[in-house]
């Protein structure tokens, strides 16, 4: 196997990882929230220049960590994009000067990619009762990435062949459920705190309307459901009637209702008669369906990455439908996530992972051409 530094600064978090094939050697992330937490959000100036502070002892930590030195080094990957142009810049300067400084070859990752592909990553530490080699990977699958910034369903042939088949349309469904819960005064991130006030809420003490329901797509929509909460949430306040039960209860509607959109959408591309063709299944047929009738869809496989992916409840409502989808054709899906939730956030190991699969097929970057691509898409 190749033995890869890699680095990614494409937000808030600074991190360096060592990565050998599929195996997490270290996996060093150096947080920001603290900083950026007064703004309630990102600041880019900031980020860039905690980035600049932060990462060289990231690095030194993960080599550190890894107990290697860089002569068992062979390449070094760095997240290009999609990112912060600020924060990007330095990673992709500070891998410029490594590799020029150890004579080694770079390697250009999307970050999509790498939350796409994240639920393939080995821990170094496996249990006794684990083999020592590569899981199976059973194509086609469908990765399923949601995150504060994206929300996206890529179906995958082959590592390193990508279609995406949906989209949110707007805000991603990390986006929504953080500045929903900063309206709720959560702090920043809101997320994570979203997920522990919805395990106190009373089920059904408010409804959200699902988006995007009433179109033949797989694609998805969160503005009008932060719009619907923002909107509730004032006029609770107006009222006067905005207490800890009532923000439990909240978190736990907003993020049922987050979660069944996905779902939603992701039993139809289950069902589709033709998934390469986007088909929508028909209407009349799914309200017929009956037991044995579903068709056999060509995924074999769910990776579920992105910030998102840590949430239980996520996991739980995607493997009820996998279950659900089961006893309607028959066919068993495996539900794959990350082995750590330092793997759902953004991570330098989910960035050496594809970089090693990029390296086997010798697909290099010139340094000369290496830059940022901030809208860069899978």
């Amino acid at each position: 196997m190749n033995k890869i530094l890699a680095i990614d600064t494409s937000c808030d978090d600074s991190s360096a990882a060592i990565v050998d094939g599929q195996t997490v050697l270290s996996n060093v992330v150096a947080s920001q929230n603290q900083i950026h937490k007064e703004f309630g959000g990102v600041f880019p100036t900031l980020a860039k220049q905690a980035h600049k502070e932060n990462l060289e002892p990231a690095i030194h930590l993960a080599i550190k960590n890894a107990q290697i030195d860089w002569t068992k080094i062979d390449a070094i990957a760095i997240t290009v994009g999609p990112g912060l142009a600020p924060a990007l810049e330095v990673g992709i300067n500070k891998t410029k000067e490594l590799a020029l400084k150890y004579n080694k070859k770079i390697i250009a990752i999307n970050h999509i990619e790498a939350h796409a592909l994240s639920p393939l990553a080995i821990s170094k530490k496996l249990k006794n009762n684990e083999k020592k080699t590569n899981p199976t990977i059973k194509l086609p699958s469908l990765a399923v990435v949601i995150s504060g910034g994206h929300s996206e369903f890529i179906l995958i042939d082959k590592i390193g062949h990508y279609q995406k088949i949906g989209k949110t349309i707007d805000d991603a469904a990390g986006e929504c459920l953080d500045k929903v819960g900063r309206l709720l005064n959560l702090g920043y991130p809101a997320g994570p705190l979203m997920e522990k006030f919805a395990k106190k809420g009373r089920a059904g003490k408010f409804i959200f309307p699902k988006a995007m329901t009433s179109h033949d797509n797989f694609d998805l929509s969160f503005s009008g459901l932060k719009t619907s909460a923002r909107n509730l949430i004032e006029n609770l306040e107006k009222k006067n009637k905005l207490d800890k039960q009532t923000i439990y209860d909240l978190a736990l509607a907003l993020q049922e209702t987050v979660f069944e959109q996905i779902t939603y959408k992701l039993e139809r591309i289950l069902l589709s008669p033709n998934l390469m063709n986007r088909e929508y299944p028909k209407r009349d047929f799914l309200r017929h369906l009956k037991k044995g009738q579903a068709p056999l869809t060509e995924i074999n496989e769910i990776w579920l990455g992105g910030g998102v992916s840590a949430n239980i409840s996520l996991r739980k409502a995607i493997r009820k439908l996998l279950s659900k989808y089961y006893k309607l054709s028959g066919k068993k899906i495996e539900l794959k996530v990350p082995y750590s939730k330092k793997l759902c956030g953004d991570n330098a190991a989910m960035i050496g992972l594809v970089a090693g699969f990029k390296y086997s097929r010798g697909e290099f970057a010139n340094a000369k051409d290496l830059d940022r691509k901030p809208n860069f898409e899978i």
